[in-house]
Order: structure tokens, then sequence, then C-alpha cells
């Protein structure tokens, strides 16, 4: 190029624009191939893909699982086809706490399979459940259950003292045959508990936390 002074050039040449499209020079460096290139940011991707495959998998093993809500047993607080975030940790790093909505291995499970059921604890150990005049009394005093739907409590029940490592607990719908419970099935093992719904997560209009 004219004024250009010998030695120097006004512009580099892009890459692959020489013979063959290779062995031309930008900044010092042979050029990359565009192939090769490609396929170096297709393995990443696929590696990233693929740990965070592995940490979602371990996470739902050992910490949080989904869980789909069947039935109307804990309307009003859960609707049917309602997602929960559940917490698997949580009868590892706390105790159960009156209120808790828990994740439970069906005790007595219709069909004889591995069924779970969704839950509110009621009663802990050492507490005295009883039902009478369509009132649940904890201890001997009544319970205000703002969470419970219903006029009333279904059943009587007398008083029953929780054993240790048990639990007493009830599903929020207390309409006749709404909820299958501690009422029909006794106390439950704290060791049957899977984990405690935290979060619903879906549909959008439910999301809210426990």
């Amino acid at each position: 190029m004219r004024g250009t002074p010998s030695g120097e050039k006004d512009a580099l040449p892009l890459a692959g624009s020489g013979p063959e499209g290779v062995g031309m020079a930008v900044d010092g460096h042979p050029a990359r191939s565009g192939g090769a290139s490609h396929a170096r940011e297709l393995f990443r991707l696929v590696r990233t893909a693929v740990l965070a495959l592995a940490v979602v998998a371990l996470l739902q093993r050992f910490v949080f699982n989904l869980s789909i809500v069947e039935g109307q047993s804990m309307e009003p607080t859960l609707s049917e086809g309602d997602w929960l975030l559940v917490n698997k940790m949580a009868m590892t790093m706390s105790s159960p706490h009156h209120g808790d909505v828990m994740i439970i291995r069906d005790p007595q499970p219709p069909d004889g399979s591995s069924d779970y059921l969704v839950k509110r604890v009621v009663g802990l150990p050492g507490d005295r459940v009883e039902i009478r005049d369509g009132s649940l009394y904890l201890n001997g005093e009544k319970l205000e259950e703002d969470y419970a739907g219903g006029d009333r409590t279904e059943g009587v029940f007398p008083p029953l003292t929780v054993g240790k490592g048990k639990l007493f607990v009830m599903g929020d719908n207390r309409l006749p045959l709404a909820s299958r419970d501690s009422r029909a099935f006794g106390l439950v093992d704290e060791e049957d508990v899977r984990g405690r719904a935290e979060f619903v997560l879906w549909p959008a209009g439910h999301i809210d936390k426990l």
C-alpha cells in the first residue's frame, strides 16, 4: 500500500485467508482450526451438563427431593397436583416439630406397596392426643387449627400418649373419610419419615413456604 513503511502491514490477514486456509498468523500465534474450537466448546458444554446432572442426582438422593400431592387429604393447605420441595435431611439435622408437614411411609398401604403419605405432625413423643366434641386436644388443651379444612374434626379418639420415637399425624382435611391418618393406622415411627415438605413449587398460584 502506498505510504506504508517497508516491513509493516496496515492490517493483519484474517485467520484462514491464506493458502489452504491455514498457516496464517494473528499476533504471532498460529491460527486455530474452527472445527477443533467447536469440538472443545462442545466438550465443555457436555462436561458441564454431566456435572450438573450428577450434582442434582446427589441432592435428590441425600438432601432434597420433589413430591407430587395425590388426593385431597391435605386440603386446604395442599391441593392435588401440587409439587413439593422435600428436605430429606430434616430428621437428621433436627427433631420434628408440631405443625411440620411430613412425607411418611404408609404404615398400612392398601395394596401392600411402598406408598408415601403427606401429613401434618400433631403429636410428638410425650404428648397426649385426644379428639372429642369435633375438636382436637393436645395435652388437655383445645388446638386452634387455622390450617384445618372443615368445621369440625370427625370421629372420637380416646386420649393417647405418644410414645418415644413415635408421631401422631393427621391430614388437614377434616371432612368425613377425607384423610387416612393416625386416627386409622395409629402412631407413626419417626424412622418412617422421609422428609419435611418445605415449599410448594408448583403451580405458580400455589407457590408458598410451608
